[in-house]
């Protein structure tokens, strides 16, 4: 018997009475528990990432699995890489990356499955997503191309939180960069002279400033509009000059676009749910003439839905539409042949025998197994599992129709089991 968890602390049993596809399996997370017939599912997650970081750092195998996806910039460069792979392009002449080029199009499906960057995932009532991290990664993602991108988030109101969390993180830095050299600034930009008396009367407060992280409710709440904020049909980027929003060389002018499917618009669900889509749709989301990329983040609802089927229609193609963490049941036709090109799913898992199954929570720290199932473009699907020595590759699963958007939960189990059973006999 095989107990799997999703992430690596705090089990919450899951209720399934057959095995599903990963999607699938996903949106059971808030159940009630309830035997099955053969294996234990569970899932599982952490308040934040970084315990299951530090689960695939320690055993991450680089050479056969890319680059551990450890934050937002070294896992956008994996899904860059496989984005190009599917998008038809070649090998540079001088190494072994990826020539991009102007033509190339097509809709893409990238899925990093961690507590912060997925929506679908609630643990105890409370749901774990973090929107800011999240609209992070696009950023990231967004700066590896060479032209401009357009990301999409549901509504104005993530937009305004998102730019308000990450402005104030800007404007932050830069203070304590001033401080670290001499000068205290102050919001308006002005600055004071270092001189020790003027210095000593302000490191008080300097020293008694939270992290960034820890304020950010309060800047939300006191948050004063001024010209430079930005507008509610989506980020006047020519106001971000920072490496978080917006990098910009001489030979290569990056811009990107923050903005929403749906702007102030509220979706009414219904027969006439389809026409306020789309009239939401075309008022905030279509894309400017020299944006060659869009991409749209956590997209899960039936609105949601609608308005991707209307972007692929009308982007599909002529630019790269790339899906990140996006989850439609059932896929839409538009999406059916859509390639996911990257993904990402830790696991945690033990095999129990008959006798364990009841005592669980205690074996399940019992130095579980490690598990990841990774698809890296052009490579098929890939489990891996950690028994102690690394990350091995435990089953390779050619891409089909019925896999395209992830494996079976049936079947990892049996794969991980069948490792499982291999590496005791070793």
């Amino acid at each position: 018997m095989l107990l799997l968890t999703y992430g690596v602390r705090s089990p919450l049993r899951v209720m399934v009475t057959s095995f599903e596809g990963t999607a699938t399996f996903r949106t059971r997370h808030r159940r009630l528990p309830v035997q099955t017939r053969q294996f234990g599912l569970f899932s599982a997650a952490s308040e934040d990432d970084g315990s299951i970081r530090r689960m695939l750092e320690t055993s991450w195998n680089t050479s056969k699995m890319g680059r551990v996806p450890a934050d937002p910039e070294a896992a956008a460069k994996e899904a860059y890489s496989s984005i190009l792979h599917a998008a038809g392009g070649t090998k540079a002449a001088d190494g072994d990356d990826i020539e991009e080029n102007d033509n190339m199009a097509g809709i893409f499906f990238v899925d990093l499955l961690l507590p912060s960057y997925d929506i679908s995932l609630v643990y105890a009532g409370v749901k774990l997503y973090d929107e800011v991290t999240a609209v992070e990664y696009c950023i990231a993602l967004a700066d590896c191309f060479k032209g401009k991108t357009e990301i999409l988030v549901r509504d104005d109101n993530i937009v305004q939180t998102v730019t308000k969390v990450l402005k104030a993180r800007e404007e932050r830095e830069q203070e304590q960069t001033a401080v670290s050299d001499g000068d205290v600034v102050f919001g308006d930009g002005n600055t004071v002279d270092d001189s020790e008396d003027s210095v000593d009367d302000m490191s008080e407060g300097i020293n008694s400033d939270p992290d960034p992280d820890d304020f950010r409710q309060k800047l939300l709440t006191s948050w004063n509009d001024n010209p430079d904020a930005p507008s509610e049909d989506g980020i006047d980027m020519s106001t971000f000059q920072s490496s978080k929003l917006i990098k910009k060389t001489a030979s290569s002018p990056k811009s990107y676009r923050l903005a929403s499917l749906f702007g102030n618009t509220k979706i009414h669900q219904g027969p006439d749910m389809a026409t306020g889509v789309i009239q939401a749709v075309r008022e905030n989301a279509l894309a400017a003439d020299d944006e060659d990329n869009i991409i749209i983040l956590s997209a899960v609802g039936k609105d949601e839905m609608v308005a991707v089927r209307g972007l692929v229609a009308k982007y599909g193609s002529q630019k790269k539409i790339i899906l990140v963490n996006c989850q439609f049941q059932p896929v839409p036709r538009e999406l059916l042949t859509a390639e996911t090109v990257y993904s990402v799913l830790p696991l945690s898992g033990k095999k129990m025998t008959n006798a364990e199954k009841d005592n669980n929570d205690n074996d399940n720290e019992n130095h579980p197994p490690k598990i990841v199932v990774l698809r890296r473009y052009p490579k098929d699907w890939e489990i891996f599992v950690d028994v102690g020595i690394g990350y091995e590759l435990a089953e390779t699963v050619a891409v089909n129709g019925s896999n395209r958007r992830g494996l079976g939960m049936e079947f990892i189990v049996r794969a991980v089991t069948r490792h499982l059973d291999f590496a005791s006999r070793r």
